[in-house]
């Protein structure tokens, strides 16, 4: 049977974006993702602003540790996103308050090429997961790039965005292997409904 309690919407927003305020499922809850960002602010902005980019747009570690100044659009809160690794190029439309911390945190830091730059360039992939090893320890929980991942794909799902803007958000290759993420966090009685992917075919602005 489906969940009758997921309240879908009637309509869908026309950009897809993850809101880290609105984040809030059984993999990790509101309470976890403010603890987490507010003692994170505390100790380090830097690693703060990543954990929450991280939380927000589920970046793989070849995309943030590439990530460029140049491709940051800000008046259209976008990025493009090139060097993914194994995913495909895609845009990422930032939920609006996010995209205003990022600019200013870039026009007072002044980066001059990468956007989170490590010592001597761009971060480093030990640097990466140091950080995330630090985020686990603060909410008692173990925080990686896949996790994240699943967390925002089960958020949207959960919110009736249809499996293709998911897949296109996540930067898949294919909506099996987008299927193949959500599956994982759905309860075994639900993952044999037909249904279970068509609910929100007409749910899309």
């Amino acid at each position: 049977m489906l969940n009758k309690d997921l309240n879908l919407p009637i309509l869908l927003p026309q950009v897809l974006t993850v809101d880290v305020m609105t984040l809030d499922n059984h993999l990790i809850d509101q309470a976890d993702i403010r603890t987490l960002l507010f003692q994170l602010r505390a100790r380090n902005y830097l690693h703060y602003l990543i954990i929450k980019f991280l939380v927000c747009t589920g970046l793989s570690l070849p995309e943030i540790i590439h990530l460029k100044i140049s491709d940051f659009n800000p008046e259209r809160t976008l990025f493009k996103l090139k060097n993914g690794g194994r995913l495909r190029r895609r845009k990422i439309f930032l939920e609006p308050n996010l995209a205003l911390e990022l600019y200013r945190y870039s026009s007072e830091f002044s980066p001059s090429d990468y956007l989170f730059p490590g010592r001597y360039g761009k971060l480093r992939t030990r640097t990466i997961q140091k950080i995330l090893k630090t985020a686990s320890r603060l909410i008692s929980k173990e925080i990686h790039i896949p996790f994240l991942r699943d967390v925002i794909a089960l958020d949207l799902f959960k919110k009736g965005f249809p499996v293709w803007e998911i897949q296109e958000f996540l930067g898949h290759r294919t909506t099996r292997s987008t299927k193949q993420r959500i599956l994982l966090h759905i309860p075994v009685e639900e993952r044999t409904d037909p249904r279970l992917f068509n609910r929100n075919k007409n749910q899309a602005a």
